[in-house]
């Protein structure tokens, strides 16, 4: 059987834990709805409960036909089999004939007309089912049933690399019984919504798909998506038709807040899962299949870890699967059909390493003994009635030896900083599992791998839950008791999360105003703010700490001080005084150091290459766009990247204009409200975004008709500028890793050429931030401006990008290690495999940071030739995520070579070719001239200041 091409370089620990509430999630909705199916519709103050009963009889917690068909399709799935191939459809429509016969609880009519149908037909399983299902479809009006979309999630999983495949595979599954084309469309749209949800974490996908429907079709169901965002669930009472069973699920995703995290009032983002879900089963009529379709959409983006866990540990369904199979069969199936390396979710048991067991009791209730994974699954009994287990296990039963009656909780959470999307939530759930347990009078075994870690970092949740202890208190004891080792300290995240749960105090984001999965609580106000020098900038360094009417507070607290300081020092601020001060420091800040770049940065070959950087990024999100469409002649259209990089420039000289005359600037605020800028151009933000007075949107760029124009889709841009709060490394408000991170931020990588790698990378990494939340996107953008910048600055193009990564080496720490490892295994795979496409397609398989950089160096250093540069740009383009490869082998080149290099056809016929040639040239000036002069000199362009104000 064929196989799906898979990549593990998406699947780091959030996506997986996505992608194992797709099936989960699907079958909690299901479970949830199953007792309301055509039942009164539920009042708004009803609460629905999983109590069983339904069409069935089914008992609590029991799924249905919805979560069994599914079922019937991950079992293919988890092989790694590609769904599209005749092959794999014969084993899933043979699977849905063996369910019929032996397990099937409850079936649709036209399901049970189809399936009975082929049963009696000649040929294979698929081939007979399709016949079946094509011929009920055209005798038939009513056609059109839900049957298919109720499944299809795991489909997505099946595909993630591949968003075409996907859709493919969609529409081939949905046409074994429901062929209609409104059957075809709601899959495929939902399962786009399924694969953004888990590889970028947010709902933009199900829009996203409209592209991936036949052109005709598209604007039908854009009216389709409005109409359920306009309207509650229980507006789509004829939900058993397939396009009234997708909006009410969409109305209840979409319709329901996301809570805000408020730990006081018990608070959590990831509780939108289960209000959603309560949502669509209020919906009313087919409850179970309109809750089970918005599961797997909710499941995908709040992920097995968001799904609660009384729910996980009652659903269950035939072939006998509980939540564990469930996580296993789509971890599977997202994974390519293949364990990882320790043999989970597979295997029956997961090595525990050199650890030996140890139970200890807990020092505030010996009802609950703190152990770790070999002694879960050692030889010898232990006195417990439940396991509450805090990592990975196998899949045979632990404890072996004790009774078969032990209750076993699975909680998903990483040891690891930044993977855990909902840590709060989770670590609040577990140890209220353990105060359950013991209010039922169980002892529990609560453990992790080496109990060193989650383990007391639970355990101490648990002590402030069940007897009042705080946390300082509940960790001192526990750090006594775990004589074996500790090594809560190495995961601040879940320490500080101790602390938070514990608090009762957070405040209307949490006791450090964060987001889930964030840093602990450091103090706010300028006191406290982290700052450093740049450029004669005093950089606030942490402004996700404070909300940005206190961050200008801080700004206005320090110029107030420094204002104050300056008249103590200089209490006659005569022309004179000032003539003294430019004498001593003509520009406050630049050092010897600085002085020497400057020059650097004023010889022609430097003008040439900024240019280069930022044509060439245009010029290559152009071409990869078009791909083998590039007009021969007229004006070449500028992509979104290309409208966002406009952009960061002119944020990045407005930062610099504000941190000459005020000294102090936080420049991602700067580059942010740059942001706000395009959206606003682009018809997205109603609301002025900017400190100073006049209209909205300001600044020369709202004056280029270009810029105003939809040239592409941005999501993680415009979901994070829809929002009140400024994103921050520490503080994501998106959890994407889109390319988008990088692609604007690359003329940074300018920054590094005058200031050097570690501040270069600093300003991108956190102007990715502003947007994307994913750390891998963060660290792209991070390594292409340091890569960038010594392009700039540096001879060939395989040596700068070499000298780069030493650079990188030097400054970076941690996971990012490992990122490093892959940029140097493409620039030698370069080197070794010049131009080779299905490398380029391994190496860059989709729209994300990581994989446009990766993508970007092994073409540069493919065709690191000045006259190989037109080639590069074609090759890139054939990319499966053209554009941003381009766009990013582009700016290498360019930055390499000069604009010289680039095909001048390309750059005379680009609509921002102007733009970008005054942008490149006026960031020069600001770097090595200020032309608006500073805080205590005059400037030498007296309209400067208008062109660039420093907000």
């Amino acid at each position: 059987m064929a196989h799906a091409p898979v990549s593990d370089s998406h699947l780091d620990a959030r996506v997986l834990d996505r992608a194992a509430g797709v099936l989960l999630g699907a079958a909690v909705g299901d479970a949830l709805g199953v007792p309301y199916e055509f039942k009164p519709t539920l009042r708004e103050d009803q609460q629905p409960r999983m109590i069983g009963g339904g069409l069935g009889p089914y008992e609590p917690g029991e799924y249905s036909d919805d979560t069994q068909m599914q079922v019937c399709i991950a079992e293919v799935a988890a092989t790694g089999a590609d769904l599209r191939t005749p092959e794999a459809l014969d084993a899933i429509a043979a699977n849905f004939q063996g369910w019929l016969s032996e397990g099937a609880s409850d079936v649709g009519n036209q399901t049970s007309v189809i399936l009975s149908t082929a049963a009696r037909a000649p040929g294979s399983a698929g081939t007979a089912m399709r016949e079946a299902a094509r011929e009920y479809t055209a005798g038939n009006l009513r056609s059109a049933g839900n049957g298919s979309l109720m499944r299809t999630g795991i489909v997505a999983l099946a595909h993630l690399g591949d968003a075409a495949a996907m859709a493919e595979a969609a529409v081939a599954v949905s046409a074994l019984t429901h062929p209609d084309p409104d059957c075809a469309d709601a899959c495929v749209l939902w399962c786009s919504g399924i694969r953004t949800a888990v590889l970028h974490g947010t709902f933009d996908g199900v829009r996203e798909g409209l592209d991936l429907l036949p052109a005709e079709r598209r604007a039908t169901w854009a009216e389709r998506l409005d109409e359920a965002e306009a309207h509650p669930p229980r507006h789509f009472g004829n939900n058993g038709w397939v396009v009234g069973a997708l909006q009410a699920a969409w109305s209840a995703v979409t319709r329901t807040a996301v809570p805000e995290l408020r730990l006081a009032e018990g608070g959590f983002p990831a509780q939108h899962l289960q209000l959603a879900l309560e949502a669509a089963v209020r919906a009313g009529t087919d409850t179970d299949t309109v809750a089970a379709i918005a599961g797997a959409l909710l499941g995908a983006r709040w992920g097995c870890s968001g799904v609660p866990l009384e729910w996980q540990q009652a659903v269950n369904g035939w072939p006998g699967l509980t939540a564990p199979d469930l996580v296993r069969l789509a971890a599977l199936t997202a994974r390519g059909g293949s364990d990882d390396k320790l043999g989970w979710p597979s295997s029956p048991h997961l090595p525990s390493g050199d650890h030996s067991s140890f139970a200890v009791p807990h020092p505030h209730d010996p009802g609950v003994v703190l152990g770790n994974l070999a002694l879960a699954q050692g030889a010898g009994p232990v006195d417990v009635d439940a396991v509450v287990s805090l990592c990975r296990i196998g899949t045979a039963p632990l404890l072996p030896g004790t009774g078969t009656d032990v209750e076993q909780v699975r909680v998903w959470l990483v040891d690891s900083q930044g993977s855990n999307a909902n840590l709060h939530y989770v670590v609040d759930q577990a140890a209220r599992e353990v105060l359950r347990l013991r209010q039922e009078g169980k002892r529990v075994l609560l453990h992790c791998f080496a109990g060193q870690s989650r383990t007391p970092a639970v355990a101490a949740v648990y002590s402030h839950l069940a007897k009042g202890i705080d946390a300082e208190t509940a960790l001192r004891d526990l750090r006594t008791a775990l004589t074996g080792g500790w090594h809560l300290h190495a995961h601040p995240e879940l320490q500080d999360a101790v602390h938070e749960l514990t608090a009762g105090t957070a405040g209307p984001t949490g006791t450090s105003g964060r987001t889930e999965g964030g840093d602990g609580p450091r103090p706010t106000g300028s006191a406290a703010t982290g700052r450093t020098r740049t450029w004669g900038i005093e950089w606030i360094v942490h402004p996700e700490d404070v909300t940005p009417e206190q961050s200008q507070a801080v700004l206005d607290d320090q110029e107030a001080r420094r204002q104050r300081v300056l008249e103590e020092r200089v209490p006659d601020r005569s022309d004179g005084v000032t003539a003294d001060l430019r004498s001593v420091e003509p520009h406050p800040g630049r050092d010897a150091e600085r002085e020497r770049r400057r020059g650097l940065l004023t010889s022609k070959e430097s003008v040439s290459r900024v240019r280069g950087l930022l044509l060439g990024l245009a010029v290559g999100d152009t071409v990869g766009r078009a791909g083998s469409k590039l007009p021969a002649e007229g004006p070449l259209r500028a992509g979104v990247s290309t409208q966002l990089a406009c952009f960061t420039v002119e944020g990045t000289i407005r930062a610099l204009v504000r941190g000459d005359h005020k000294g102090i600037c936080h420049p991602p605020s700067v580059v942010w409200h740059a942001y706000g800028r395009w959206a606003a151009l682009q018809g997205l933000e109603a609301e002025r975004r900017g400190s100073g007075e006049g209209v909205w949107p300001d600044g020369w760029l709202a004056h280029v008709p270009v810029l105003a124009e939809r040239r592409g889709s941005a999501p993680a841009t415009v979901a994070a500028l829809a929002k009140i709060e400024q994103g921050g490394v520490k503080r994501p408000t998106t959890n994407s890793r889109g390319c988008h991170a990088l692609t604007r931020t690359l003329p940074l990588a300018v920054l590094d050429a005058a200031e050097g790698s570690e501040r270069a990378a600093q300003w991108a990494r956190e102007i990715a931030a502003l947007t994307h939340g994913d750390p891998a996107a963060q660290s792209a953008a991070a390594h292409a401006a340091v890569l960038a910048g010594h392009c700039l600055t540096g001879g060939q193009v395989r040596e700068a990008l070499s000298d780069g990564l030493q650079a990188l080496r030097g400054d970076e720490r941690g996971p990012a290690g490992k990122e490093l490892d892959m940029l140097e295994a493409a620039l030698r795979e370069a080197v070794a495999h010049r131009g080779d496409a299905k490398r380029l397609a391994r190496l860059a398989p989709d729209a994300t940071a990581p994989s446009a950089l990766l993508g970007g160096v092994y073409v540069a250093a493919s065709f690191p030739r000045r006259e190989q540069v037109g080639e590069a740009l074609r090759f890139a383009a054939g990319a499966p995520d053209g554009d941003s490869v381009a766009c990013v082998a582009g700016a290498l080149l360019g930055a390499a070579h000069g604009v010289e290099a680039l095909p001048v056809d390309l750059v005379s016929r680009h609509e921002l070719a102007w733009v970008l040639d005054t942008l490149a040239r006026d960031l020069l000036a600001q770097l090595t001239d200020a032309p608006s002069g500073g805080e205590y000199t005059g400037g030498w362009d007296e309209h400067w200041l208008s062109r660039y104000p420093g907000w």
